[in-house]
C-alpha cells in the first residue's frame, strides 16, 4: 500500500510469479508503460492477444518507431502472446523496450517449461508458421527455460543507429 501526496491510498498487487520483475505501477496494475518500456501483465484468454495488440501498437507509436516497423513487430507480439495463450499455462506477460532508441527488445512470458519447437507445416494448415514468421521477421530471436516457466524473446531494429548489423542464422532458437 502506498499513500501518494494527495493523501490517496492506493495498493498495488503482489505479481505472479512468472511476471517480468516488479517496477513501480501507475495506473492500472496490469499494464505499466514507461518513455521506452511496455510491460502487461494478460489473462489467459483469446481476448488477451487483442489487447497485448492494442498496448504494443500504442507504445511503438509513441516512441516514434515507424509504421511499416510497428506492424512487423505488432505481428509478432501477435504471434508470441497467442502461442503463450494457447499452448502454455499459468500467467502470461508481455514486455517491450525500446533500447539505445534505435531497437525494439520483446519477451513474452508463460508458466510452462517446455520450449517451442519450430515446425513445418502442410501448405493447407492454418495454422503452425508463427515461430518462422518472427525468425523471418526479427533481427535475433530465441527461448530461455526459467525457474518459473519460460521466457521468448525477439530484438528488432526500427531504426539505423548504434546498434550492431543483425546476425544471419537460420532459425533456430537460442538463449539471451
Amino acid at each position: 500500500m502506498t499513500v501518494n501526496r494527495a493523501g490517496t491510498v492506493t495498493t498495488v498487487p503482489l505479481p505472479p510469479p512468472n511476471s517480468p520483475p516488479s517496477r513501480r505501477h501507475t495506473g492500472s496494475p496490469d499494464l505499466h508503460t514507461t518513455p521506452q518500456e511496455l510491460v502487461l501483465r494478460l489473462a489467459t484468454d483469446p481476448a488477451a492477444a487483442g489487447r497485448a495488440r492494442h498496448a504494443a501498437t500504442r507504445a511503438l507509436r509513441g516512441w516514434g518507431v515507424p509504421e511499416d516497423t510497428v506492424d512487423d513487430i505488432v505481428l509478432m507480439v501477435d504471434e508470441l502472446v497467442t502461442n503463450a495463450i494457447e499452448h502454455a499455462t499459468g500467467p502470461v506477460w508481455l514486455r517491450l523496450r525500446l533500447r539505445r532508441g534505435c531497437c525494439v527488445m520483446c519477451k513474452v512470458g508463460d508458466g510452462c517449461h517446455e520450449a517451442p519447437q519450430l515446425r513445418h507445416s502442410d501448405p493447407d494448415a492454418e495454422n503452425g508458421r508463427g515461430l518462422f514468421l518472427v525468425a523471418a521477421l526479427a533481427d535475433a530471436f530465441g527461448a530461455r527455460i526459467t525457474r518459473t516457466g519460460k521466457v521468448i524473446w525477439f530484438r528488432r531494429r526500427v531504426r539505423d543507429g548504434g546498434i550492431p548489423a543483425p546476425r544471419t542464422a537460420s532459425p533456430s532458437i537460442t538463449d539471451q
